[in-house]
């Protein structure tokens, strides 16, 4: 009888060539996997806040519509999917004001659905909203007016305090010209 040999359970060893296809696929999952992750940093502020008000929007209709509907339980039905909409557009306006801070101011105000009622809220978030709307990346508004951008300077209206050294044809300066509480109208 022939000697039996023990089989060998490692597996065989890959040429330089055997490992050229494991190396490409290899190549291709990790460049397919980096550019999905890339294309999720993608998501700017802005971007993010215009997702947010799409369901802010819902919220406002939904809202609405409550107000207009006569059947009390449809109308409490419509408030509860209204504010929904709005809890669903916090994290979105937390997102959007960590990747750009000029949006806190929404998610601020959607922060507070818990503490007021949505009538409350109803101008701010269609200010802040219609501002994430424009085509341009200015700062969300803040109580009416703008929260970046040039302050307009005050200009006087009110002349000088200080007497003037020219006379004004047909009067004379002098100290009994300057009212004093004694001439002031109402006294």
């Amino acid at each position: 009888m022939f000697p039996v040999r023990p089989v060998s359970r490692r597996r065989p060893r890959l040429t330089a060539r055997d490992r050229r296809p494991r190396a490409a696929a290899g190549a291709a999952v990790l460049l397919l996997g980096g550019s999905l992750l890339l294309s999720a940093c993608g998501n700017n502020g802005l971007t993010l806040a215009r997702q947010a008000c799409v369901h802010v929007d819902a919220s406002l209709s939904l809202y609405e519509k409550s107000l207009r509907d006569a059947n009390p339980t449809r109308a409490a039905d419509q408030v509860r999917k209204a504010t929904e909409q709005l809890e669903l557009a916090l994290p979105l306006a937390a997102q959007a004001n960590s990747a750009d801070p000029q949006w806190n101011p929404l998610m601020t105000t959607l922060q507070e659905i818990g503490r007021n009622s949505e009538a409350n809220l109803v101008t701010a978030l269609q200010a802040q909203c219609t501002q994430a709307a424009q085509p341009n990346e200015q700062a969300p508004i803040v109580g009416g007016t703008p929260t970046t951008g040039p302050t307009p300077t005050p200009t006087s209206t009110t002349a000088s305090t200080a007497p003037s050294t020219t006379p004004t044809p047909g009067h004379t300066p002098n100290a009994s010209t300057h009212p004093t509480p004694s001439t002031l109208p109402g006294q």
